[in-house]
């Protein structure tokens, strides 16, 4: 377990050191929307790239890996959506609270699984989590955006705009061209693997302080009943669901680790964007994001060493 914990702790250090940094007004909070926007539209696509035309992906357990990741999120997603009436009764939870719980409990942030699995398997743990996004990206943002315009107030993207902005991720650009590079092995001229290669070096630090700063701006003022809910839902419950559903798949080792962690991050700060733009409550999302991601200090090692156990 401290050997875990000792993994973990440089993540979570970085995290805290964003938090800092905006809270002690050294770098001020507009200046970090600049520099989150060239991890999401370069570093992180680059990383996710080079890595994936790099890494023997024909060796990975694809498909086990796809249903292990999205079975646990179709598990408690539709889970939610069954006992939706049930749920705002008993939490006391109106429309747009609810779309905020769904968020939370379902959506992931990539941005702590990537370092996670890098310091815990290396290259390939990075390989592994591009193609968990492959898999799931897709469908928890379609999954997302449809609950939050039935539930919320705000204006109601069909989903011909849903599907076209899952199109245009760049993280869903960047694994796309990566994996077609890979199978087909085409060509990459050197000098553009290295200059991904140094993009990426630089995306996963820079990625784990915009988490930080992002929760500098959040409060603890929202401590619904429906914030505690998400918590155990995304940090417990979908990692035990993934484990289930990956053991009984046969899926071990490295790709068992990761399905695990990516089950047990916390949830996205998307999660906060798109319940403001659409009407969601956006007090719950953020509340969200502060409790789940220092929890997560706790539960992720858990979920590591029981995946260990199990032989992940």
């Amino acid at each position: 377990m401290m050997l875990v914990l000792e993994t973990l702790l440089p993540v979570f250090l970085l995290i805290g050191l964003g938090f800092v940094l905006v809270r002690a007004g050294w770098v001020p909070a507009e200046s970090w929307r600049g520099v989150e926007q060239l991890g999401y539209f370069v570093l992180f696509p680059a990383l996710l790239a080079q890595t994936l035309i790099t890494s023997d992906i024909r060796s990975l357990p694809l498909s086990g890996m796809a249903v292990t990741i999205v079975g646990a999120f179709l598990a408690v997603a539709l889970g939610l959506l069954a006992f939706q009436t049930l749920l705002m009764s008993w939490l006391g939870m109106n429309g747009p609270a609810f779309s905020s719980l769904f968020q939370s409990a379902t959506r992931w942030n990539s941005f702590i699984a990537l370092p996670i699995l890098a310091k815990l398997e290396g290259p390939q743990g990075v390989a592994l989590v591009a193609v968990i996004m492959a898999a799931l990206v897709p469908v928890a943002n379609v999954f997302a955006v449809m609950v939050v315009s039935r539930n919320a107030a705000g204006a109601k993207p069909s989903l011909r705009n849903t599907l076209r902005a899952v199109a245009r991720n760049p993280f869903i650009i960047a694994i796309a061209a990566g994996l077609l590079i890979n199978f087909l092995r085409l060509p990459v001229y050197p000098p553009v693997l290295t200059t991904l290669s140094m993009l990426g070096t630089a995306s996963i630090p820079t990625g784990l302080l915009v988490v930080g700063a992002g929760l500098a701006g959040t409060s603890l003022k929202h401590m619904a009943p429906a914030l505690w809910a998400s918590a155990g839902l995304k940090l417990l419950a979908t990692p035990a669901l993934a484990l289930l559903i990956g053991l009984s798949l046969g899926v071990s080792g490295p790709a068992l680790m990761a399905c695990l962690v990516c089950a047990g991050v916390p949830t996205a700060m998307s999660s906060y964007v798109l319940a403001r733009q659409m009407g969601g409550d956006a007090p719950l999302v953020a509340s969200a994001l502060t409790v789940q991601t220092v929890a997560s200090f706790f539960t992720l090692p858990v979920v590591i060493v029981a995946g260990r156990a199990c032989g992940g």
